[in-house]
């Protein structure tokens, strides 16, 4: 018994040496899981990480979680016993302490990105980090666009009732970046003293159809002529509000007046998104810039570096507590709609 003891004691004393052999030196291959290959802002990623991977000479394995949260923790989990980096796009951020618990015995690195863990979650294990963007940001970038036309059309409001009447359509319930988004633009609304009426602001789960439906309901419920704008906290809602006001001969690109167009913003930059856009059947949208995304998660995966100074020497991102945010992209443009406006009144 004392033999077998003694051995197990000598192999588990060898597994660490050569753990610690593993992690000593930067990685060339990254395992990147994704919550769904179906979505157009994980394609906009995975192409920009493809790019800057293949330019560095590291390789990608790649996992769809299809929004399957057992599926993704079993991709994860069959993986980890490999040391290699693990780039998570988590279908649940509820799910990053189960990756922690399971990958501290092998001292994987572990870089979340787009859905944020908790900050004791990070702080819990000295090779885990986050790359994304901050809710809140996007609200940020998303009201400078809001804010400029507003200036540009003279405050408009297309039915005189001295307010701003906004339909929001919102992603998940208690998502951070969802409520971050929508509550950012209506303090930002309050502190530049624009009266705001809100129609709505539902939970359409970043799903076009859901948006379609919604704002089919509030439009038949109030009227469009009631409506002086739609925010939506992502592109793909945007898009499926855009769809809905084109059954109805508003914001077809052709003509458009101000009695027939209602100015939509959306957030990620998607192409279909930039095309409306650029067809004036949408109003602006901002997005992350995908190719820092995509460089600042590769490095933080495949450096072996924990000190957030050389890493953001490394990156040339701040690295703070554990996170890098990548700053929001503005896209938009602005069409004079009619010769007639309306002022909004202010506090």
């Amino acid at each position: 018994m004392l033999l077998i003891k003694n051995y197990i004691k000598k192999s588990l004393l060898i597994a660490g040496f050569f753990n610690l052999l593993s992690i000593s030196e930067a990685s060339d291959k990254i395992n990147s899981f994704y919550y769904d290959f179906r979505s157009q802002y994980v394609q906009r990623f995975i192409n920009s990480l493809d790019a800057y991977a293949k330019g560095h000479d590291v390789e990608l394995d790649k996992y769809d979680g299809k929004t399957n949260a057992n599926l993704q923790l079993t991709q994860i989990y069959s993986v980890i016993n490999t040391r290699e980096p693990l780039l998570i796009n988590l279908i649940d951020p509820k799910l990053a302490q189960d990756v922690i618990d399971h990958v501290k015995p092998y001292g994987n690195r572990v870089v979340f990105f787009n859905r944020k863990p908790s900050q004791p979650i990070l702080d819990s294990y000295k090779n885990a980090f986050y790359v994304g963007t901050k809710g809140e940001s996007s609200g940020q970038a998303q009201f400078e666009i809001i804010s400029d036309y507003i200036d540009y059309t003279r405050n408009y409001d297309r039915n005189k009732n001295g307010y701003l009447d906004v339909i929001f359509l919102q992603g998940e319930e208690n998502s951070p970046d969802a409520d971050g988004r929508t509550s950012k633009i209506l303090k930002l609304f309050d502190e530049r003293k624009i009266l705001l009426n809100v129609i709505s602001k539902n939970h359409d789960n970043w799903l076009a159809q859901v948006a379609y439906d919604d704002l089919k309901n509030q439009i038949s419920r109030v009227g469009a002529n009631n409506v002086d704008m739609i925010i939506a906290n992502n592109d793909v809602m945007a898009i499926g509000a855009v769809k809905f006001l084109n059954t109805i001969g508003y914001n077809t690109g052709e003509s458009n007046s101000v009695s027939h167009y209602i100015p939509v913003f959306g957030v990620d930059g998607i192409p279909e998104a930039i095309e409306l856009i650029k067809s004036n059947k949408m109003t602006g949208t901002v997005f992350a810039d995908f190719s820092a995304l995509a460089k600042v998660s590769t490095i933080l995966a495949t450096e072996n570096l924990t000190d957030e100074d050389e890493l953001t020497r490394k990156t040339w991102y701040k690295v703070k507590n554990k996170s890098v945010l990548i700053p929001f992209v503005k896209f938009s443009d602005f069409k004079d709609y009619s010769k007639r406006t309306y002022p909004i009144s202010f506090h």
